[in-house]
């Protein structure tokens, strides 16, 4: 915290409003059950992405790295527009499957 902390009557103020706002049953159930919903097509583009099999993700990687390579060879517009294009679908397609899996949690080795 950059500045002082809080007085004991700011602490007391704000157990209350902490504590009104847990008395709110139906705010708790909503907050709890919230979730970002992406509106209409983009929603149901990225879930079609995300469900696209680990083939077709190494498919477009091994691709994009190949034209990547060859871009950098060429130095042609073409090539630059063509690896852009599979990098791009690359990328959401990682996007829509790290989106609906979730974050994962990382659990520290137990016993040292």
């Amino acid at each position: 915290m950059d500045g002082p902390g809080l007085s004991s009557r700011e602490r007391r103020i704000l157990a209350e409003i902490e504590g009104d706002l847990r008395a709110d049953r139906r705010l708790d159930q909503r907050l709890r059950t919230m979730r970002f919903v992406l509106p209409g097509r983009v929603g149901g583009a990225m879930e079609a992405a995300a469900r696209a099999s680990g083939s077709v993700l190494a498919l477009l990687t091994a691709l994009s790295l190949g034209l990547l390579l060859v871009s950098a060879t060429l130095h042609t517009a073409v090539a630059l527009a063509l690896f852009s294009v599979v990098w791009l679908a690359t990328g959401v397609l990682l996007v829509a499957r790290r989106v609906r899996t979730g974050p994962q949690r990382v659990h520290p080795r137990r016993g040292r």
